[in-house]
Order: C-alpha cells, then sequence, then structure tokens
C-alpha cells in the first residue's frame, strides 16, 4: 500500500505543472461564465480595478531572498510580464462581454500556436512532432466548439464595433502568448517570483488605470445591489485562483504545454453553457471537445510512465 501511495504522490509532484494548469483551466472556465454574467450589469472598467486591487496581496509571498539575483534584464523581464498581464486582463474582460463570443474563443484561443513560435524563437524551446500535432489538433477543436462566424458564417461578423473587437481579441492572443513566454524566460533565469509578476501588474494596472477609466467614463455601470458585490467578488476571487495555478505552472512546463492545456477552458466553458441553458449538443462540438482534451491527456499519461517532470527545467 505504502509504494502505491509513494508512486502516486511522486507522480503527481512530477505532474505539478500539467495539475496547476488545469486547474487553471477549471478556474479560468468559471471565471469566463461569470464575467459574461456581470459584464451585463457592471463596466468593464470597475471589474478590472477590483482585479488589480486583488493582484496586490501577494506582496507578504515574495521571495525576498531573490533580491541579489535581479540584473537589468531581469526588471525588464519582470515589468514586460507585468504589462502584459495587464494587457490580458484588459483585453479578456472587454473581448469575452461583447456580443457572439464564439469568435473571440477562436481568436484568444490561437495563443498555443503563438507560444510554439516563439517559444522556439526566443528560448530555443524544441518542437516536436507530436507537439505540432497536438498544437493542430487543439485550434482546429476550438473552431469546431466555437463554430466562428468568419469560418461558419452567420448574421454577423461576430463582434461589437467590428474591427475594433477583432483587435482586441487577437491583442489578448498575443498579450498572453507574450506573457507565457516572458514568464518562462525568468524560470530560465532563476530569477521567477510568481507572488513578485501578480505584484507588478497591479501596481502597473493601477498607474494606467485613469487611462482605462478615461475612455470607459461615459458608460460607467456601478455597483447598485448585493448581487453586483457578491459577482464583483467571486470575480476576482475565481480570476485570482487561475491566475495564480497558471504562473505556478508555468515554473514547471514549457509555455507552449501550459498553454495548451489551459486550452481546455473551452471544452470546460461550453459544457457550462450546456448544462446552464439546456443549448443542444451538436456533433462537431464532441468532435471538438475530444481534440482539445488530446494535450491534457497525453501530457498526463506520459509524465506518469516516466516519472519525471516532462519538461526538467535545463
Amino acid at each position: 500500500m505504502a509504494p502505491t501511495s509513494g508512486f502516486l504522490l511522486s507522480s503527481l509532484y512530477a505532474q505539478r505543472g500539467i495539475v496547476f494548469a488545469f486547474l487553471g483551466a477549471t478556474f479560468f472556465a468559471f471565471n469566463s461564465l461569470v464575467v459574461n454574467v456581470i459584464t451585463k450589469r457592471i463596466s468593464p472598467t470597475i471589474i478590472i480595478f477590483a482585479r488589480l486591487f486583488a493582484y496586490l496581496s501577494p506582496v507578504a509571498f515574495i521571495r525576498w531572498d531573490y533580491s541579489d539575483r535581479y540584473r537589468p534584464c531581469d526588471v525588464l523581464l519582470i515589468v514586460f510580464v507585468g504589462l502584459s498581464g495587464l494587457g490580458v486582463l484588459a483585453s479578456a474582460v472587454i473581448a469575452f462581454s461583447m456580443p457572439q463570443i464564439e469568435s473571440t474563443s477562436a481568436i484568444v484561443f490561437s495563443r498555443p500556436v503563438i507560444c510554439v513560435i516563439l517559444g522556439k524563437l526566443l528560448l530555443d524551446e524544441s518542437i516536436r512532432i507530436s507537439d505540432a500535432v497536438l498544437v493542430f489538433l487543439n485550434f482546429v477543436g476550438v473552431v469546431l466548439i466555437s463554430e466562428p462566424s468568419f469560418l461558419f458564417g452567420g448574421d454577423s461578423v461576430g463582434y461589437e464595433g467590428g474591427i475594433v473587437g477583432l483587435l482586441v481579441a487577437v491583442s489578448c492572443a498575443l498579450f498572453g502568448a507574450s506573457q507565457f513566454i516572458a514568464s518562462r524566460k525568468l524560470v530560465q533565469r532563476d530569477t521567477y517570483d510568481p507572488a513578485l509578476l501578480l505584484l507588478t501588474t497591479g501596481i502597473i494596472g493601477m498607474a494606467a488605470l485613469p487611462v482605462i477609466m478615461l475612455v470607459d467614463l461615459g458608460n460607467l455601470q456601478y455597483l447598485k445591489t448585493a448581487t453586483d458585490w457578491g459577482l464583483l467578488a467571486l470575480s476576482v476571487v475565481v480570476c485570482g485562483f487561475a491566475v495564480a495555478c497558471t504562473y505556478l505552472a508555468l515554473h514547471s512546463e514549457k509555455a507552449s504545454v501550459v498553454s495548451l492545456i489551459a486550452t481546455s477552458e473551452v471544452v470546460m466553458s461550453y459544457s457550462l453553457q450546456v448544462f446552464l441553458t439546456e443549448d443542444p449538443v451538436g456533433w462537431s462540438s464532441i468532435a471538438g471537445a475530444c481534440l482539445i482534451m488530446i494535450s491534457p491527456l497525453k501530457y498526463a499519461v506520459s509524465g506518469i510512465l516516466r516519472e519525471e517532470p516532462l519538461h526538467p527545467e535545463e
């Protein structure tokens, strides 16, 4: 019994990156659902402010003993991760608050493709044929589930404001990939501290908040009821757990791997939508879900069989 328990614990620890990435995707799925509801009642600017304020809380968990390791390049990378994190937060809240979010999902979750390319160019991460195939299957799965109007047709282009919505979705994908790649670079340099990255994002976001508020000043919808406050608090907590799990996953797994597993958020979001709204389930959605879930299953099973981290740090 003891050897079996030891094997399971060692396998789980070896695959902590996969576990954290999947937990992050789960929290992000619930977050997407909450955001889609809350943005009908509260302005995106207020949601962004609340989340940025929560990002200031990890100050107690910062690894102050790392301070003597930081070089100017590390400081620039930390600031870049903070800027990218703010970009992801703002663009995601805005993008998923727009109508027909299926087109947005297809673009935002093209992130694994960007991560694979940037990982090879900037981090010299290996690209195996199996990884390339998984990225392709993953993207096809997202398209089959989301059925974006620009590919499957529809009554509109799928974006409120047309080109603006398109740019917001593309920006979200680029910011997300940049955040992952810069985080992995910090891991390589042995200066990676998730708590510091969250704090940096919060500080940069608070500094930029007046500009964001000016853009949305004429359309601000304030908190009016206890339900609004409750939904906002739930959104902040869920998003906080999601971001924290993703940063922890990036500590032990490649950006492309974490990005692939994070796409399982699409499957869970769609499942929640079907469960809550009783929407009919099409065969294309089932096929898409199966394609997306191949990645986390493949990496998890491979890791258990090897009994060691899939991508040990160099």
